[in-house]
């Protein structure tokens, strides 16, 4: 008698062993993989800095990104050469997409960003890329990557108050603080940037995470509802003391936190 229940036993596992292997193969427990992305040119302005480690192309659903963890890292791409072809699976969404260069023995950083897909004709305006389903790679989204902007990864940074006098125009969704190296600028590029702040208030602080370098003007730009940032849209600029020239700042270091830059934006009286 304890021969057969024993028979039975093992009868009895080896066929529910079988039903779970046959259910484990008609049944998907993985992750399918991406099929939507986008493609395109990446042009490479400059000679390849020979200390170049790493770089990739990145994407982010909001702009600016504030820090590296807002960005999308997507595969290392080939070092040398003027141009590459590249195809970035993400899934369907909208994206910001830009291009990060990483020194040997250095970490990323938002300053790392030396190339942006920016709206055709103006080169102060990122461009939003919709991809709209799941199946969809949304091609000929070329990008310029100039490595007179590529930038070591630091900690310095620059912060301070804005303070606003006036009424607000009407249709404003919202600022940056901008620091450029150029004055005047001739490239989104030439611009590191506060993260998004509110409108509407009478004052805000803000904090710009800036590499070393002289920034020879620093300002406030509005982004209007429905419409793409636009150099044109540049309300304030910290001024010298009794002057109209832009006041300077200049971040030394890697490690320099240059703190209580204040200005105030007037607006006109309606």
């Amino acid at each position: 008698m304890a021969i057969f229940k024993r028979k039975n036993l093992i009868h009895l596992i080896a066929i529910t062993a079988m039903a779970l292997l046959a259910t484990g193969c008609s049944d998907d427990h993985g992750l399918a993989p991406i099929r939507s992305g986008i493609s395109g040119t990446i042009n490479y302005i400059g000679e390849w800095p020979p200390n170049t480690a790493e770089v990739r192309i990145v994407a982010a659903t909001n702009f600016p990104p504030n820090d590296i963890n807002d960005l999308i890292i997507g595969d290392i791409l080939a070092i040398g050469g003027e141009s590459t072809e590249y195809t970035f699976y993400l899934n369907p969404g909208d994206y910001y997409l830009g291009l990060v260069w990483r020194e040997q023995n250095a970490a990323w950083g938002i300053q790392s960003i030396f190339g942006l897909h920016l709206v055709e004709g103006n080169p102060f305006s990122p461009a939003l890329v919709t991809i709209p389903d799941a199946s969809t790679i949304v091609q000929n989204k070329n990008i310029d990557a100039d490595f007179s902007k590529a930038r070591r990864g630091s900690s310095s940074s620059i912060s301070g108050m804005v303070h606003f006098v006036g009424d607000w125009p009407e249709q404003i969704e919202g600022l940056m603080v901008i620091a450029s190296t150029e004055f005047p600028p001739t490239t989104l590029l030439d611009f590191s940037f506060s993260s998004f702040l509110p409108g509407y208030v009478d004052s805000t602080d803000y904090f710009i995470s800036a590499a070393p370098d002289t920034y020879r003007a620093v300002g406030v730009v509005m982004k209007l509802v429905n419409q793409p940032w636009a150099l044109e849209n540049i309300v304030g600029i910290l001024l010298k003391e009794n002057s109209f020239q832009p006041q300077e700042v200049i971040v030394p270091t890697e490690d320099s936190h240059i703190e209580d830059i204040d200005f105030t934006v007037y607006f006109r009286e309606k």
